[in-house]
């Protein structure tokens, strides 16, 4: 959602596989930007929609289907980054995924677009130079263990 400030609102997920690890998207060698960086998976929240059905919504359309399987719960941090112009200033709203569903499967029932991909990783060996840079301060965050799994119903971990 574009505001009259220029801003983009995106919602995003931390899909955690298990205590331990989670599972992220990296984008095509043939993006516009990016090109091969690991994202958390996700995308702009559209006029009049609440992020977290942005989010249930984003990531039906980027992973297929199966991921109506994936639970959305309570949000784990929001995200400020502006890009160098021309680009915009993004806020980025990522929300705790329960992802227990595709555990053992790796990601492997996701339906992505051409050139991109799923990847899990544990949280202590996250690749942090390998995301996208307005990611990386949270990546590292994780990989340090300040964000842990969270449950949905009660908001503990």
């Amino acid at each position: 959602m574009a505001e009259a400030s220029g801003r983009l609102l995106v919602a995003a997920g931390l899909v955690w596989l298990s205590p331990g690890r989670v599972l992220l998207q990296r984008r095509s060698d043939q993006a516009a930007h990016g090109a091969g960086c690991l994202e958390f998976p996700g995308g702009k929240v559209e006029p009049g929609e609440a992020p977290l059905r942005a989010l249930a919504r984003e990531l039906v359309e980027e992973w297929g289907p199966r991921a109506s399987e994936l639970v959305v719960g309570p949000i784990a941090e929001v995200l400020h980054h502006v890009y160098p112009p021309p680009g915009p200033e993004v806020v980025l709203m990522v929300f705790h995924v329960d992802g227990a569903a595709w555990s053992g499967h790796e990601g492997a029932q996701a339906e992505l677009e051409p050139g991109a991909s799923v990847c899990a990783y544990d949280v202590d060996a996250l690749p942090i130079e390998a995301f996208l840079e307005a990611d990386q301060p949270f990546a590292a965050a994780i990989a340090r263990g300040e964000f842990r799994r969270r449950d949905r119903a009660r908001g503990t971990a």
